[in-house]
C-alpha cells in the first residue's frame, strides 16, 4: 500500500470515528482527476445524514440505507414515538403514534385558539415579500370566524379529555407526562414512565376507536 493509499484509509477511518462519536464529518474536499473532471471525497455527508445515522443509534439500528429511510418516519422525531417502536410491533406503534398526535394536535390548537398561547416557544424568521399568486406558510385558510374557530377547539379539547378520563388516574399521570415530554427513555432503553405511557396509549387508543 503506498503512502496516498494509508493516508486515505486513515482519513476514512477517523471519518468513521467521528460519525460514531456523533461529531460532524468533514467538509466536501473538491479535487481534480487526472483528466481534469472534478472528484470529491468518497465520504461526503449531509447534514440530513447525519441526522438520520444518529436516529439510527439512538434506536438501536445499523445506519444503513433501510434502516435510514426508515428513520425518516415523523413518529421518530421525538421521544414519545420512539419508545413505541421501541415497545411495539410497527404497525401497533404507527396505530399509537396517530392516537398520540391527535391528542398533541388538539392541545395545541385548544392553546392557540382558546388561551392564545403556544405549545413551544416561538423562533425567529426572516420575512420576505410575497410573490403574486403566493401565500406565506403560516397563512390561515380556514373561512370560519375566530369564535368557530375557538369554539371547535375547545370541543375537540373536552372530547379528548373525555377519552382520558376513561382511564385509570396512574394511566392519565402516564399520557400527561408523555404529552409534557416526561422521560420515557434513558440513552436507548425505555424508562418505567416510558412503559407505563406505552401501556396507557393502548388503553386510549381503544377508547377512541370506541367513540368514533
Amino acid at each position: 500500500m503506498g503512502k496516498g493509499s494509508k493516508t486515505r484509509a486513515r482519513a476514512v477511518k477517523l471519518a468513521k470515528k467521528a460519525e460514531l462519536a456523533g461529531v460532524p464529518g468533514l467538509a466536501p474536499v473538491t479535487r481534480r482527476r487526472a483528466d481534469g473532471r472534478k472528484a470529491s471525497s468518497n465520504y461526503d455527508q449531509t447534514a440530513a445524514d447525519l441526522a438520520l445515522k444518529t436516529r439510527c443509534r439512538q434506536m438501536g439500528w445499523k445506519p444503513n440505507a433501510a434502516n435510514m429511510r426508515k428513520a425518516r418516519g415523523p413518529s421518530l422525531e421525538c421521544e414519545a414515538g420512539r419508545v413505541l417502536h421501541m415497545l411495539c410491533t410497527p404497525d401497533e406503534a404507527e396505530r399509537l403514534w396517530s392516537v398520540f398526535g391527535g391528542l398533541c394536535r388538539a392541545q395545541a390548537v385548544y392553546m392557540r385558539r382558546y388561551l392564545g398561547a403556544r405549545r413551544h416557544a416561538k423562533t425567529a424568521r426572516l420575512e420576505t415579500m410575497c410573490e403574486r399568486f403566493e401565500v406565506t406558510g403560516d397563512e390561515d385558510l380556514d373561512t370560519r370566524t375566530e369564535d368557530e374557530k375557538a369554539d371547535a377547539a375547545v370541543n375537540n379539547w373536552m372530547a379528548w379529555q373525555g377519552c382520558i378520563g376513561n382511564l385509570e388516574s396512574a394511566q392519565q399521570r402516564a399520557i400527561w407526562g408523555a404529552l409534557w415530554e416526561d422521560f420515557v427513555l434513558f440513552d436507548t432503553a425505555p424508562t418505567v414512565a416510558g412503559r407505563a405511557y406505552a401501556q396507557a396509549l393502548r388503553e386510549l387508543a381503544d377508547v377512541v376507536e370506541r367513540r368514533q
